[in-house]
């Protein structure tokens, strides 16, 4: 009997081990809400971009690795528990308390500006372009700030020699991709994967980020040190701190919670502590 007892408590002791190995695993990665992309161009290409663009976004955030992305039946149920349409998150305290509903830590807003399909002959070149414009907010929840606003485009060419009748909807589908990556990108910025190098020998580095912080092989990160503290002179704040490059680190290998690289532009004494963030 002790022995089974045994056994019961050890089987939850490796539950719970896995079970907050899982929670640490998904803390690591920030919850993003993609709101439903609406069509202010009105034709049948805006629908359809609209469609487009937010599945693409789903897809390209959660590969990424980076984040996860809110189902949107919940969106949907809190929005309408707010009775408020998504453009109504544009108002600070809104969007603070959406994401405290939905447990997002940034929200995605936007609409299709523009959406069209064209034949063009240039008498050198002869095909098709679409072309989708993307007017899309990104919204800080805990803040309510809108820390990105832009109007982003993506196009998508056929020559007629490649096809003479190419498919529409796949033109439009290919050109909303175009832009979303160009909104990753952004996102990206704003909030880049950050690091340390946690050992060195001769060019290669490890760092302390890896599979689970959405690091793929091939991924460029920037080393740096940190410099001087920037306050405001007013009120004392701290504004920013000032980086120093040292060289850029090219992904080889990658492992849960770290990853290995080759130094590839070593501009200064590059040490075990330099910072590390993804970058070009």
């Amino acid at each position: 009997m002790m022995k089974r007892v045994l056994r019961i408590v050890f089987a939850f002791f490796i539950l719970a081990i896995i079970f907050n190995g899982n929670i640490s695993c998904e803390a690591a990665k920030k919850a993003v809400a993609v709101t439903k992309i609406e069509n202010t161009f009105g034709n049948s290409y805006g629908r359809k971009a609209a469609q487009d663009l937010e599945t693409a976004l789903t897809t390209i955030l959660v590969q990424s690795g980076n984040y996860n992305v809110v189902e949107r039946s919940q969106l949907d149920y809190v929005l309408r528990e707010l009775n408020i349409a998504s453009t109504g998150l544009i108002n600070g305290q809104t969007a603070i308390q959406f994401g405290e509903m939905v447990g997002a830590d940034y929200t995605i807003i936007g609409n299709v500006t523009l959406a069209e399909f064209q034949s063009f002959n240039n008498y050198l070149y002869k095909g098709h372009k679409a072309k989708v414009k993307f007017n899309f907010k990104f919204i800080d929840n805990k803040t309510g700030i809108i820390e990105i606003s832009e109007i982003v485009d993506g196009s998508d060419t056929v020559s007629e020699f490649e096809n003479k009748y190419p498919d529409r909807d796949i033109m439009i589908a290919n050109a909303a991709e175009d832009a979303v990556k160009k909104v990753k990108e952004l996102i990206d910025a704003y909030n880049p994967v950050s690091g340390i190098i946690i050992s060195l020998s001769d060019d290669i580095a490890y760092i302390d980020v890896g599979k689970n912080n959405g690091i793929h092989k091939n991924d460029i990160f920037v080393i740096y040190e940190e410099g001087k503290v920037i306050r405001h002179p007013n009120t004392g704040k701290i504004m920013a701190v000032e980086e120093k490059e040292l060289g850029k680190l090219k992904i080889n290998s990658v492992e849960s919670d770290y990853s290995i690289g080759k130094i590839i532009k070593g501009k200064g004494n590059i040490t075990v502590g330099n910072h590390v963030k993804r970058g070009k």
